[in-house]
């Protein structure tokens, strides 16, 4: 019976949690480790799975429509020069929505909305008890999968979120010693661009996945 007791509160906390995510990848990690249900709120471009897409969307990007990856780039540039950020966040909507949770990220300061920003409007919202802030900032696989437990543990899922992290890990294995059947010989070298005008070379896990699956990158090879 007790332990039917602590189940039961288990799930009670669950349901208490409200989520906010501010970033696609952390959107699909909340719903990858069982969080769906959750999320009460999601940035402008949480696109995916579709069924998060009916929740408020909170950010917005300031910058207009471009033509090319020389306008994103010039633009981008300039707005940062000057001090303005490149996105804005509905902080009434967030104050409203009361989450527990907020899942954001400090990796990139060009790809969604600011930490800074993030902790500066829940600052001034007060909000009792202060919602939990889990910032994503992974540089490698390893990185990755461990903000999965991180992000499993603040909504109260960890359990689900260990699962979640061994079926991946599985995964990852699994394809890699596929690649590795496969006379690697042939694979060559490859460059993983993440932008076209300037050139940008990728870098943090994706030199793994392609060592992964039997390429090489020389211009960032993984560490």
């Amino acid at each position: 019976m007790a332990a039917e007791g602590e189940q039961q509160q288990a799930q009670l906390q669950q349901v208490q949690h409200r989520v906010v995510s501010l970033l696609p990848s952390a959107t699909e990690i909340v719903v990858q480790v069982g969080g769906a249900h959750l999320l009460c709120g999601r940035s402008h471009e949480c696109d995916y799975p579709p069924e998060i897409t009916h929740l408020p969307m909170l950010t917005s990007a300031n910058n207009g429509h471009f033509t090319n990856s020389r306008d994103v780039h010039d633009s981008t540039t300039s707005s940062m020069v000057a001090g303005r950020g490149l996105y804005g966040i509905d902080g009434d909507q967030l104050i409203k929505i009361k989450p527990t949770v907020v899942v954001t990220q400090s990796l990139c300061s060009v790809c969604s909305i600011d930490l800074v920003t993030v902790e500066r409007i829940l600052r001034k919202a007060k909000l009792e008890p202060p919602p939990k802030i889990v910032n994503l900032n992974p540089f490698s696989i390893e990185d990755v999968l461990q903000d999965m437990l991180s992000v499993g543990s603040a909504v109260g899922l960890e359990a689900e979120s260990k699962v979640a992290v061994q079926k991946l890990q599985a995964r990852v294995q699994a394809a890699s010693s596929l690649a590795s059947q496969l006379a690697p010989a042939k694979y060559g070298k490859c460059a993983f661009l993440e932008w076209i005008d300037p050139l940008f070379c990728g870098g943090h896990w994706t030199p793994q996945l392609i060592a992964l699956a039997g390429g090489s990158h020389p211009l960032n090879p993984p560490s």
